[in-house]
């Protein structure tokens, strides 16, 4: 007969010092010593040089890609990102030489290039000696403004016709007999020069297979060659949002599991968002019940804040080693200058207990960082609280498996249950 123990405080917390931080972070709101204005910039700029698809079928990945920002990381100024990639081979498709592109932000401007050296494109059909793309997206005054200056082609070739070294038109379209079509300096804009976000999308080559070919390459792929993007959102009150609720998550070198029903808060905050799923089955590892996720947050000239949610029941893990009926947590960030940031948390456990050889521990009401060693297995975590500067995230459930475990799991395997966690970004944080 198993002896069953109840226990009903924490019998170690696992840091000292994180026990006393959290325990501040929830009596007093973080103070920095930053002030900053109720309106900002958030900055955005990517790039990459070529990427061709068909419906979900990726055939060339987006090659040299670079990102600065965006949108919930309100980018430091001054923030350059560059990739390089010495060539491109996916006959017939595409064929590139060097590949050098860029990401940067500046005061009040953002600028993303893509330079695509040596092109050969649908067996040589579409050639060029460079081809380069470049979005900015600037302020003046209160005023957006976006361009693709600096844009560039180098002896194109389309279907053997004459050289093309002017940028044409935005948007202009040739038709490539027995291919499709081609849209050079293809511009894809958002926003106006007075509303909350503005945004340029510049591809320097756009083909669009539509025909049955002599190449077989299938109907429905798209090549874009040179593409950049740039953008910039005002942002009307103290701080940009983030934040994520998940049910579950495996991690390690041969058994992984993506985390389950994740709901995100939007940058600019959005209305409560609710994902639901039935349940899930790691074989020997994991598996639960109903998970309930919500996020949701909002922003206003006088207050920003996040909230994120999860609920999972029937948890099991590891063959009955840890039980539980319910388990909750949930995670809240708010702000109302950008420099003063308030967090909270909470979670819960309906009858959680550990069973190790044949002893059966209550850990119903542990506190808040509860550390509990398993022999043979490795390291339990509950209701473990994590804070930073700009966020807070609590993990219900958190066990690390020890090297050489008695279940012949993956050193290191990271398993984590009701995941919640809420931030924010300002330029005094960003």
């Amino acid at each position: 007969m198993k002896e069953r123990i109840k226990f009903p405080v924490s019998p170690r917390p696992f840091s000292r010092l994180v026990v006393v931080g959290a325990c501040l972070a929830a009596a007093m709101p973080f103070v920095a010593l930053n002030s900053v204005q109720a309106a900002f910039l958030d900055y955005t700029a990517s790039a990459y040089g070529t990427y061709a698809f068909v419906g979900s079928t990726i055939v060339v990945g987006q090659t040299a890609p670079v990102t600065v920002g965006p949108g919930c990381g309100t980018a430091a100024i001054n923030v350059s990102a560059s990739g390089t990639v010495a060539s491109v081979t996916a006959l017939p498709t595409i064929q590139t030489g060097v590949i050098n592109t860029n990401a940067h932000d500046a005061l009040n401007s953002a600028t993303a290039s893509s330079d695509v050296h040596d092109i050969s494109l649908l067996g040589a059909l579409i050639t060029a000696s460079e081809v380069k793309a470049v979005s900015t997206t600037s302020q003046n005054g209160n005023s957006f403004h976006s361009s693709a200056a600096g844009s560039s082609l180098v002896n194109l070739i389309i279907a053997g016709g004459l050289p093309i070294n002017v940028v044409p038109a935005p948007n202009t379209t040739f038709q490539l007999a027995g291919f499709g079509r081609v849209v050079l300096n293809e511009q894809i804009e958002s926003g106006t020069s007075s509303s909350a976000t503005k945004k340029l999308t510049v591809n320097m080559i756009h083909v669009y297979v539509t025909i049955a070919n002599n190449l077989g390459i299938p109907v429905g792929t798209q090549i874009i060659v040179a593409h950049a993007v740039s953008g910039l959102t005002r942002v009307s009150g103290p701080g940009t949002l983030d934040g994520t609720a998940f049910g579950t998550s495996v991690n390690s070198a041969t058994i992984k599991s993506s985390p389950t029903a994740p709901a995100s808060v939007s940058c600019l905050g959005n209305a409560l968002i609710t994902i639901n799923q039935v349940g899930i089955t790691v074989p020997n590892v994991l598996s639960s019940g109903t998970i309930h996720d919500t996020a949701q947050g909002s922003i206003t000239a006088s207050l920003s804040s996040s909230q994120t949610t999860s609920s999972v029941q029937s948890v099991n893990l590891l063959n009955g080693t840890i039980k539980a009926d319910v388990i909750q947590c949930q995670a809240n960030a708010s702000t109302t200058d950008g420099t003063t940031f308030n967090f909270s948390q909470s979670g819960s456990f309906v009858n959680l207990t550990v069973t190790v050889n044949g002893v059966v521990t209550d850990y119903t009401n542990a506190g808040a960082n509860t550390t509990v060693p398993l022999a043979g297995i490795g390291t339990l975590y509950l209701h473990r609280v994590v804070q930073g500067t700009n966020a807070i995230t609590v993990r219900m459930i958190e066990l690390v498996l020890a090297s050489g475990n008695v279940l012949g799991l993956p050193t290191g395997m990271d398993i984590i249950v009701c995941n919640s966690s809420a931030s924010l970004h300002s330029p005094a944080h960003p």
